[in-house]
């Protein structure tokens, strides 16, 4: 039986997959720019290649974008007006497609209790004029969007775009970006088609941000045993130190106001 050895692994890094030609640790070959594994002398040796690697690339393509879609995103940003960390809940913050800014609740209520009613509708953040139309609206989130803006994509993923697989893909963008409901609904998604271990790590990564509903679901996981003890117990404590962190009196104050309201 052969054994491959370190020095057969170093030698194949130097190798064309194709023609099997050396380039001496010189590095003139090209990786593969889709999975990053194999190397070939020119653009005529990677297209004779393509049938026989076709199946090894798309596996580790798709192996790269889980990488990127189950990594836990850095916590979602401060409000620019109060510097307090945005709340999860859609009613508690307003996206601004003018600007790109997430502002909470409390201080867009803040401001349109002081501003003159010619300034009440403007954005808080950029005083641009809300917009017109539900089109001027899908617009400015398309170019939102185009600058890797998280909600944008969320939007576009939502109402904003008609086709499946674009719809799916935007939303996919925006978890990764940090949109803790587009990140929610994959896991919906993942659930739907029986895919369970990929639904609950999408569950898990959203209610790590406070995400009520997501860590309803994770706590339901733990009672049929798809969540082991030490994920719930790690995801408990993530979701109670953000709940904590995004706390502020002007927000309940609101919240108490919109109930009042809704009565």
């Amino acid at each position: 039986m052969s054994t491959i050895t370190t020095k057969d692994a170093d030698d194949s890094k130097h190798q064309c997959a194709a023609c099997g030609d050396s380039d001496d640790g010189g590095g003139s070959l090209k990786a593969c720019t889709a999975c990053n594994l194999v190397k070939y002398c020119n653009r005529t040796c990677q297209v004779a290649h393509r049938p026989a690697h076709k199946k090894a690339c798309k596996k580790r393509l798709a192996e790269l974008f889980d990488e990127r879609l189950f990594k836990q995103p850095p916590p979602n940003e401060d409000c620019p007006i109060c510097y307090l960390r945005l709340p999860i809940e859609v009613y508690q913050k307003k996206y601004q497609s003018c600007c790109g800014k997430i502002l909470c609740r409390g201080c867009v209520h803040a401001h349109s209790v002081a501003a003159a009613d010619a300034e009440k509708y403007k954005c808080v953040f950029c005083r641009s004029e809300a917009p017109s139309s539900d089109e001027e609206e899908i617009e400015r989130m398309k170019k939102r969007a185009e600058a890797n803006d998280a909600q944008a994509m969320f939007y576009l993923g939502g109402i904003g775009e008609n086709d499946t697989r674009k719809a799916i893909y935007h939303r996919q963008l925006s978890a990764v970006a940090g949109n803790v409901e587009a990140r929610n609904n994959l896991g919906s998604e993942e659930g739907n088609a029986g895919n369970m271990d990929r639904a609950y790590k999408h569950w898990m990564i959203s209610a790590n941000d406070g995400y009520d509903l997501s860590m309803k679901l994770v706590q339901e996981g733990h009672k049929s045993c798809h969540v082991t003890k030490g994920d719930y117990a790690k995801t408990t404590r993530a979701y109670g130190n953000s709940i904590d962190e995004m706390k502020s009196d002007d927000r309940d104050r609101y919240a108490a106001k919109l109930s009042e309201l809704n009565k």
